[in-house]
């Protein structure tokens, strides 16, 4: 694919860029989700995200940055760093938009769905606690979370044979397909 020049500019990303607005949280909402993140994303990996909400159509790379203590996710759109999540011991949020990302995207969001997207069934199931029900097929290529207090659906997570993820969350109605473009580790 793109190879190692994407994973350059990527990296390059996680260093500087053009978002504005910053939110700094010491203690995020999910704590225990943000020690999972910690724990279980080392290395770097970059990621093409391409979904819909409601009838927005959405896409942008991802790339996702874990070393000593702190985690990153960068959002990036041709030419431009869109939002920058940084979680890091003890337990501080930061967020950083450019103007084009509407502010109802919260960081606390980012983070739950980076959760449920990328951690490994056991892990998120002891991170969400007694919260949420985490079930999963035997060959492990659907996942789905319950809220434990309505036992509605939350979200679906589904292996393509592609290789790629399907996320739905069905609380908020958006679903997108995370592709890996490069793992750089």
């Amino acid at each position: 694919m793109r190879g190692r020049m994407l994973c350059f500019g990527a990296l390059l990303a996680l260093c500087c860029g053009c978002s504005t607005t910053e939110v700094v949280r010491e203690t995020p909402e999910h704590v225990a989700l943000a020690e999972a993140l910690l724990a279980h994303m080392g290395g770097t990996r970059v990621h093409m995200v391409e979904g819909a909400w409601k009838d927005e159509a959405f896409a942008a790379e991802c790339v996702l940055k874990g070393e000593d203590g702190r985690f990153t996710a960068v959002l990036l759109a041709p030419q431009m760093r869109l939002a920058t999540l940084t979680v890091e011991r003890p337990y501080t949020l930061r967020w950083e938009r450019a103007p084009q990302v509407p502010s109802a995207l919260d960081p606390e969001y980012v983070l739950f769905d980076l959760a449920l997207v990328c951690l490994p069934t056991d892990a998120l199931s002891d991170a969400l606690g007694g919260g949420y029900r985490v079930s999963e097929t035997a060959d492990g290529k659907r996942r789905c979370v319950i809220d434990a207090k309505d036992g509605r659906l939350h979200s679906v997570r589904q292996m393509l044979p592609d290789g790629g993820i399907y996320f739905r969350n069905a609380q908020y109605g958006y679903e997108f397909t995370v592709r890996d473009v490069a793992n750089a580790d």
